[in-house]
């Protein structure tokens, strides 16, 4: 069988970083286990070379829409993307006589690590049948070889991460990664988008019946990745899948943000999806009161991040408390069944403008009081009083 070459590179902002020999035996950043890059590579490489190679040439098929053999392919290029707690992703490039392709690969090599990956391999799939969007990556296949276990997933080309982070005079602004161009400060007008459809996301993947919700997730993870849309990088192909609602193209005027630029944010990871907050009564819950807490719980989650991804946590400016807002706004009224529950959109801003701000603090308490074994706790308790505030201000000068 005729094997494509296979070219092992490390990400940096600034370019690929090709991997020579003598790296090889370093260990893997933040990797309790210390597992060699030299182990790492080999791993996926034979991942992707299992059963022959059947698993990822079906990959392969679907995402190029035709039957794609393995000497079709020239070269394989596997590329360790970033290191975090859980997982060591990378990128797959597949370079073909016609195009090329690419994947992204999770791995995991901690025992908690796997079983994370597990429980999301399991989520994301859930995810696609129960509300067929696109925001989510699309996971292929799953497996396990040398201790460590893999998920091949849809690639987002062009989407980068983002921070917070401080600017020479102190002033804290919104930073994108973008690999291969380096770090740049976002406008306020993108950082208020970015947070919009952030919530916009979420929202739309909540569950009005049972209250789950795609969580746990946090900016300083990197959960969520943004595109801005110019000459080198242009917007992907429109959607092609989802419901009745109106496909979430960047060609559409609601993902365009103030600047006119064209700005599209997706969710990398869905850990879990299950209700948040346990409630205790037996009888049944309004579900405007648990969509209350959804709501108020992210806002304090959208404003929270690690400065420059990894140092102190730090808050965001109220700006992203009323993008979270507007952005949660925009997700309910795109959901079919918002009428089912809530009669309309008239009746449930009236229900959220008839709380005080010491109403909201009240409610603020359950709530929280779970985040207090974290390192966000400290950050949210001298911010809460503020951020009622505005939100109750946010909330009153809210149209409805």
């Amino acid at each position: 069988m005729q094997k494509p070459i296979i070219t092992y590179l490390v990400s940096s902002p600034y370019g690929d970083v090709p991997v020579d020999t003598d790296r090889m035996d370093l260990p893997l950043e933040v990797d309790t286990l210390e597992t060699p890059y030299g182990t790492y590579f080999d791993s996926i490489k034979n991942f992707l070379a299992s059963e022959e190679f059947k698993p990822f040439l079906d990959a392969v098929n679907k995402k190029t829409g035709r039957e794609v053999h393995i000497k079709d392919i020239d070269e394989i290029i596997i590329r360790a993307e970033k290191h975090g707690l859980l997982y060591h992703p990378a990128s797959i490039d597949i370079a073909l006589k016609q195009e090329k392709v690419k994947f992204g690969l999770n791995v995991a090599v901690t025992d908690t690590g796997k079983d994370w990956l597990k429980e999301e391999f399991s989520v994301l799939q859930k995810l696609h049948k129960k509300f067929n969007l696109r925001y989510l990556p699309e996971v292929y296949f799953a497996g396990e070889l040398n201790s460590m276990l893999f998920m091949l997933e849809e690639w987002f080309e062009g989407y980068h991460e983002f921070h917070l982070s401080k600017t020479e005079n102190g002033e804290q602004k919104l930073k994108l990664w973008e690999f291969g161009k380096g770090y740049h400060y976002l406008s306020f007008e993108q950082s208020f988008e970015v947070y919009k459809q952030a919530s916009k996301i979420l929202t739309l993947y909540y569950d009005f019946k049972d209250f789950s919700q795609i969580y746990p997730w946090h900016h300083a993870a990197g959960d969520f990745i943004v595109k801005i849309e110019d000459e080198s990088n242009p917007p992907l192909p429109p959607f092609t899948k989802g419901r009745d609602l109106e496909s979430p193209t960047l060609k559409n005027g609601n993902l365009v943000g103030f600047s006119g630029e064209k700005i599209d944010v997706r969710l990398t990871t869905a850990r879990q999806y299950e209700p948040y907050m346990v409630f205790q009564e037996k009888e049944q819950i309004n579900p405007v009161i648990a969509l209350f807490f959804f709501l108020l719980n992210l806002t304090i989650k959208m404003r929270l991040d690690k400065l420059d991804g990894v140092g102190d946590t730090v808050w965001a400016g109220d700006f992203c408390l009323e993008a979270a807002i507007k952005g949660s706004i925009d997700g309910l009224r795109l959901k079919e069944e918002f009428n089912n529950y809530f009669g309309s959109e008239k009746e449930l801003f009236n229900i959220l403008k008839s709380f005080h701000s010491e109403d909201l603090k009240t409610v603020y308490n359950p709530l929280i009081d779970m985040y207090n074994l974290t390192g966000d706790y400290p950050v949210i308790t001298v911010n809460l009083d503020k951020h009622v505030e505005a939100l109750h201000t946010i909330l009153q000068n809210f149209p409805s």
